[in-house]
């Protein structure tokens, strides 16, 4: 009778031990989605943000994404890296002189520390409509995403 009782026990044991430890992968699968799904939805924020300011020429809703120095390429000959803070400027100055006629992200491509989008950027220059592709990448610089590129051709 001892014995069996203590079958019993290295048994429950076991399956308690088994049982345990195929549910420890399934629950960080899904601890893994979750914090994967929070990344998707804070990119998917950042990216509309930036979507919205473009649209609107707001470029307070873009530039509190810069990186320290994010490099600039634009089609008016402005290459190379700047600060945040001349970067804000050139961007102003040239949505301001490309004037918005509509711009959507068209393809989004997203893993756990680097992001970009590209999309399609009509505007009018000078009473002539015209589009230029958008390129913006987002680099994970300690716990925030930021801009570290934006190229307008």
């Amino acid at each position: 009778m001892m014995r069996t009782g203590i079958l019993n026990l290295i048994l429950i044991i076991f399956i308690s031990a088994t049982v345990g430890s195929i549910s420890y992968p399934q629950e960080h699968n899904l601890i893994y989605k979750d914090r994967t799904r929070d990344l998707d939805s804070q990119r998917q924020v950042i990216f509309s943000d930036i979507e919205d300011g473009i649209r609107q020429a707001d470029v307070n809703k873009i530039s509190k994404y810069f990186s320290q120095q994010p490099y600039l390429s634009f089609s008016n000959d402005v290459t190379g890296y700047y600060s945040a803070n001349q970067a804000f400027y050139i961007l102003e100055e040239f949505l301001n002189l490309h004037r918005v006629i509509s711009f959507k992200f068209d393809n989004k491509k997203m893993d756990e520390k680097f992001a970009y989008a590209t999309g399609t950027y009509q505007y009018e220059l000078k009473g002539k409509r015209d589009t230029k592709q958008i390129y913006l990448t987002l680099n994970k610089i300690g716990k925030n995403w930021c801009i570290t590129q934006i190229s307008i051709n």
